[in-house]
């Protein structure tokens, strides 16, 4: 499983507004792609429907990045 595709996915399920080539690492959720929290909430909720796991509001709301996220999905799936 290509866990930044899957990611980019729910980004662009819960913003679907967004170019998807500005969903990369590097890209802030906050500034890059401008999501707010309610979409931060949404996208948390399209990532547990996508790898089946849960991802707490504190945990995700510490991460900035699209990487960070990918990262941490990763340590969560034992990557």
């Amino acid at each position: 499983m290509d866990i930044h595709a899957e990611l980019k996915k729910a980004i662009c399920k819960v913003n679907p507004g967004i170019n998807e080539e500005n969903i990369t690492p590097e890209a802030t959720f906050i500034g890059d792609l401008e999501m707010d929290s309610l979409s931060m909430v949404e996208l948390s909720l399209a990532m547990e429907d996508s790898f089946g796991i849960t991802l707490p509001d504190e945990e995700l709301a510490k991460l900035t990045t699209v990487g960070e996220v990918t990262e941490l999905i990763e340590s969560k799936l034992g990557k």
